[in-house]
């Protein structure tokens, strides 16, 4: 028994004495694991041993390679909507005018009603009939008009005429005619069918350098010069009354819209007479009639 005893005593201390001397001779070391990474020229980390009770205990410390990660993000660029080309147009008020008619006739809205519009400079609220809430193009009054018809309403008609838009929108943005396009020949044809000569009155309809003008019973898109128009636009510039005898309506509708949006259309056709006359010296937003050829 004895001798069993001492044998396994040996062997023990034997195996003892040969891990004693592996550690020495940094022999773990030289025959340990390497992970090999897919990244270009990284430097291969050790294998790590895990214990029963859960951690990691790493031969030598782990040299830190970039991934995606860590690489600088990339702003993304913005969303942007999609510009129209040359035939459409951010309809802006301009739809607000076959929109308010269509609902005046279908009497979704009473045409002598009263809509709380803009505040004077007092800060008291004015209130007008529809009609003049789209001749004085009141944004405000229009908002308070979009609340009246209701999102149904106005979404049925803009259907109707085959309007549709990608992204959801309010009822303002709509009757505003923000954040959608529309071809140009389709408006004018909204036009023709829902603006009667009730409305006559408040044209031509000029938005933003960009004028709707009534000739011989059609409806016409017409181009302002801006910079000319903010010019003469004031109460107290002088101007002079341009000569406007044998123009075409559309002509002489887009001479004057330069310089005064009051103007009334009487009839069709070249013009035969004027109010003021010709060469006469005025100021600012001067009310001016001209007579077509067909006036009675």
């Amino acid at each position: 028994m004895k001798k069993k005893a001492n044998r396994r005593a040996f062997f023990v201390c034997a195996v003892i004495c040969l891990l004693y001397a592996s550690v020495a001779a940094k022999i773990p070391e030289k025959i340990s694991f390497k992970r090999i990474s897919e990244v270009k020229n990284a430097i291969p980390k050790n294998m790590s041993i895990t214990n029963r009770g859960g951690t990691n205990e790493t031969v030598e410390k782990a040299a830190h390679v970039k991934t995606h990660e860590d690489a600088p993000s990339v702003p993304k660029k913005a969303a942007q909507r999609p510009a129209a080309d040359e035939n459409q147009i951010e309809p802006s008020l301009f739809i607000s005018v076959p929109l308010v008619c269509f609902a005046l006739k279908e009497r979704l809205i009473d045409k002598d009603g009263l809509i709380a519009a803009e505040k004077d400079s007092k800060s008291n609220v004015n209130w007008k009939k529809p009609i003049d809430i789209l001749k004085d193009k009141d944004e405000e009054g229009l908002k308070n008009l979009s609340r009246a018809l209701g999102s149904k309403n106005i979404l049925n008609f803009l259907k109707e005429e085959g309007i549709t838009f990608k992204e959801k929108l309010s009822d303002e943005d709509m009757i505003l005619g923000k954040g959608y396009f529309i071809e140009k020949k389709k408006l004018l044809a909204i036009y023709g069918t829902h603006v009667t000569e009730d409305y006559n009155r408040i044209f031509p309809f000029v938005v933003s350098g960009k004028g709707i003008v009534k000739h011989n019973g059609s409806y016409a898109l017409v181009q302002i010069k801006t910079e000319l128009r903010s010019r003469y636009a004031k109460d107290d510039q002088e101007w002079m009354m341009p000569n406007l005898i044998s123009l075409p309506s559309k002509a002489a509708i887009e001479k004057l819209v330069i310089h005064t949006s009051k103007i009334k259309v009487m009839g069709s056709g070249n013009i035969v007479e004027q109010s003021p006359k010709p060469f006469e010296r005025i100021r600012g937003e001067t009310e001016c009639v001209i007579y077509g050829r067909t006036y009675k």
